[in-house]
């Protein structure tokens, strides 16, 4: 203790500030952590357990999307296609989302079909419980972020990841070394001793976990607590750099002949031949399509830039690209890629998916550390 920078009075109502904190949202937390890892690699992960469904033999030839979206609407006739996942690699498979007229009816929101002869592949919900291994990906993926309590889950889990945030900065301060301009002073803080009995194992691995994987930690808890509440974040990015609003649709006309999607990525690739689009919305409200697409240097695989395509007239009505965003819009295109991990590739992935499973061993380890001092209090 007497190596450390805080002591006193300050130290002991920071260190109860920072168990209690830690005991509070510790169940949150581990649900998150383990989910999280999962998720780093869920397409991956996906096409492992449902290669039925996301897993193709790479043909000559594709249908159109259009047919796409006909067989899609013609097979489920209560519900309209409102986006499409588009191909990354030859032998993926198209993604087509629904929206019902009654979602409680509905059996399946998401479908599969083949892009080279338009079969239908299968599909599932991501909205209902359901324990089938086509349901896995969604049940982890809503189990991560709200709990499966829908609009009380965000609030939670966004909760949950400000407090985090708050308490791994506390933390921090609890870690300091006072000689912190040596090396000498970190390498206690940042190793573990297993001869000295099992508390201080747990205590010592606790601690340097923590400082080790502090900044990815930090950028964890920030990004979960901006996509969960970003009604929050979103105000105060706003005052300090404009961010870009969507351009305002237009109804669609009973009767107005519209393009098809494949028209609307056409119209794309001419203005930008270096885009790879990822996806495609629906917006039959506004009487557009929302194409998003991948340009060289974009952080995330799945691209960073937006084309809005009016259906009507095939031309693209708007556009949000990164490299003539402000920096509050280039701030916040960096929060999904750096939650995953897939801003620096592989290895980014990899470190958040090590981080994922340094901080389900930090929680185990602090429960033990406070389960053998609250044992020593009542034995007193």
């Amino acid at each position: 203790m007497r190596s450390l920078a805080l002591r006193g009075r300050l130290r002991r109502w920071l260190t109860r500030l920072h168990r209690w904190a830690g005991l509070l949202i510790m169940a949150c937390m581990l649900v998150a952590a383990t989910t999280g890892t999962w998720l780093v690699f869920r397409i991956e992960m996906d096409r492992l357990v449902n290669p039925h469904l996301r897993v193709v033999k790479p043909g000559t030839s594709r249908v159109s999307m259009a047919s796409i979206v006909e067989a899609a609407e013609h097979r489920f006739p209560g519900a309209v296609a409102q986006a499409l996942t588009l191909q990354e690699r030859p032998e993926d498979s198209i993604g087509v989302y629904l929206q019902s007229r009654d979602p409680a009816a509905a059996d399946f929101d998401q479908l599969f079909f083949n892009p080279y002869d338009g079969a239908f592949l299968g599909g599932r919900s991501t909205s209902r419980l359901v324990f089938t291994r086509e349901h896995l990906d969604p049940l982890i993926d809503r189990l991560h972020y709200s709990l499966w309590m829908n609009s009380w889950g965000l609030w939670l889990m966004g909760i949950v990841a400000g407090v985090w945030l708050i308490t791994s900065i506390v933390g921090l301060a609890l870690a300091w070394p006072r000689p912190w301009l040596h090396i000498a002073g970190w390498l206690p803080i940042l190793s573990t001793r297993v001869d000295r009995g099992p508390y201080q194992a747990n205590y010592q691995f606790h601690r340097a976990a923590g400082v080790w994987f502090l900044p990815v930690l930090i950028v964890l808890a920030f990004t979960s607590l901006y996509q969960n509440l970003p009604q929050f974040v979103r105000p105060i990015v706003h005052a300090f750099s404009p961010l870009a609003e969507r351009p305002p649709g237009r109804p669609l006309q009973d009767g107005a002949t519209t393009i098809s999607p494949d028209r609307a990525i056409d119209e794309l690739r001419e203005r930008f031949p270096a885009a790879r689009p990822s996806s495609l919305g629906i917006d039959r409200f506004g009487s557009r399509y929302s194409v998003l697409f991948h340009l060289p240097g974009d952080l995330s695989p799945e691209g960073e830039n937006w084309a809005f395509v009016d259906m009507v007239s095939g031309e693209i009505a708007g556009l949000k690209l990164t490299a003539t965003s402000s920096a509050g819009d280039r701030l916040l295109t960096w929060i999904f890629p750096l939650h995953t991990g897939t801003a620096f590739g592989m290895p980014g992935r990899i470190v958040i998916a090590l981080a994922g499973v340094a901080l389900v061993g930090m929680l185990v380890t602090g429960f033990y550390v406070w389960g053998v001092k609250w044992r020593m209090r009542l034995g007193r």
